[in-house]
Order: C-alpha cells, then sequence, then structure tokens
C-alpha cells in the first residue's frame, strides 16, 4: 500500500474516533460530580481538549525534531 493511501486511512480513522468521541459526550453528558468550574458543563469540552492536545503535541515534537534534534549530513566532517 502507498503511504499516500495510508495517510488517507489514518485521518479517516482519527476523524472516526473524533466523531464517536463528540457522540458519546452528547450520549453520557457531564454528571455534575466532582469540582465544578465554568467548562465542565460543556458536553464536548474535555473531548475537543484531549483532540487538540494530541495535535499539539504532534507537532511540537516534529518542531524538536526537526530543528533541535536533526544535524546536517556532514555533520561529523
Amino acid at each position: 500500500m502507498k503511504l499516500r493511501s495510508k495517510k488517507k486511512y489514518m485521518w479517516l480513522i482519527l476523524a472516526l474516533m473524533a466523531v464517536i468521541a463528540i457522540a458519546l459526550g452528547f450520549i453520557f453528558p457531564p454528571d455534575g460530580h466532582g469540582p465544578e468550574f465554568w467548562f465542565s458543563n460543556i458536553y464536548i469540552f474535555f473531548a475537543l481538549l484531549g483532540f487538540i492536545g494530541c495535535v499539539a503535541m504532534i507537532y511540537i515534537a516534529k518542531w524538536l525534531g526537526r530543528f533541535w534534534l536533526q544535524r546536517k549530513e556532514d555533520y561529523y566532517d
């Protein structure tokens, strides 16, 4: 399988998981247990927070890898 089609399936799976998480947020609304914050009553807040956090970690790791970890090919010459 080509890399492009694998990437397409990965994005499809990611989108499907996001839709399932959002749907579960509406099916099982927050119950109000635990500390109360203004964002605790938003149905899909924690699904969106997790998604945005994962995407941010991926881009930060790519940035660190590109600008901090990688060296030029003639680094040891």
